[in-house]
């Protein structure tokens, strides 16, 4: 339902911020695109997680090359949802109006920020499976093996059957580092070249896990990166500039989830 709504607020004029997922097709993101190109308007996406300072830093540390050659990039998505959360609305767990399932749902923030970090997605072969809950046409557990055009190697993990739920993690390991992040902590900071700011960086932001997120409650996630992407958005409208995320990067996960539910549903690697 974010097409239609989306779509007509961009024909009178308006900027639009849509949360996650911008839309649940390739075809349907760009139709927004488009739109908001023919009429000169803004359009970003909500992905909050890119605004906290831990995963900047890691951005910054993949452009200046310190992990060396990476080898390996994984996500884990391990949540909690109980039957009653997917009885508590008809669109959830439909392929028409949900769109996926634990992907496309709870992981893609996970995705979004694998994708963000390693650059595109040269093929994939995954399995997708509804193991536990009822009355849902979609997966909540699914798993992909991924292999980057960078030529690293990848794993996505998701499921809403894993109880209590664990914070979400993503792992990159290169030939001169290792990073893990779990919810917006660090776990792990370590570099071949080390410098003075790594020391004050494991400092600031290595600590034990005090929050798990959206592990086992939706109302779980806070505000903080949610704030900090309404602000830029203003920012881009007042100033006529870019926003951090723009729509074409808003989509590039819901591709990447769409490659994977094909994958999983023909049973054979898919090239993107």
């Amino acid at each position: 339902y974010h097409m239609d709504p989306a779509l007509k607020a961009i024909a009178a004029g308006k900027s639009v911020l849509i949360e996650k997922p911008m839309e649940i097709t390739p075809e349907r993101g760009q139709r927004i695109i488009d739109a908001a190109k023919n009429k000169g308007v803004i359009v970003s996406s909500i992905f909050q997680t890119r605004f906290h300072e831990p995963t900047r830093l890691i951005k910054t540390a993949v452009d200046k090359g310190r992990f060396g050659k990476i080898v390996m990039a994984d996500a884990q998505v391990k949540w909690f949802r109980n039957q009653e959360y997917y009885d508590s609305g008809p669109w959830r767990g439909t392929w028409a109006v949900d769109g996926g399932g634990t992907l496309m749902n709870q992981s893609i923030h996970a995705i979004d920020l694998l994708g963000w970090f390693m650059g595109p997605v040269k093929s994939v072969y995954a399995f997708c499976d509804r193991l536990v809950h009822k009355r849902i046409e979609v997966e909540d557990t699914a798993s992909a093996l991924i292999r980057f055009e960078n030529g690293a190697h990848g794993v996505i993990e998701g499921t809403t059957a894993s109880w209590p739920g664990s914070a979400k993690r993503i792992e990159i390991n290169g030939t001169k580092g290792t990073v893990v992040l779990e919810e917006e902590s660090l776990k792990q900071w370590t570099f071949a070249d080390e410098t003075e700011e790594d020391d004050q960086i494991r400092k600031k932001y290595i600590s034990e896990i005090s929050f798990t997120g959206g592990a086992l409650d939706p109302m779980g996630i806070n505000q903080e990166g949610h704030t900090l992407q309404f602000k830029d958005f203003s920012d881009a409208i007042l100033n006529d500039s870019e926003p951090y995320i723009t729509a074409e990067d808003a989509m590039r996960s819901v591709s990447l989830i769409c490659a994977i539910y094909q994958s999983a549903r023909e049973q054979k690697l898919i090239e993107l």
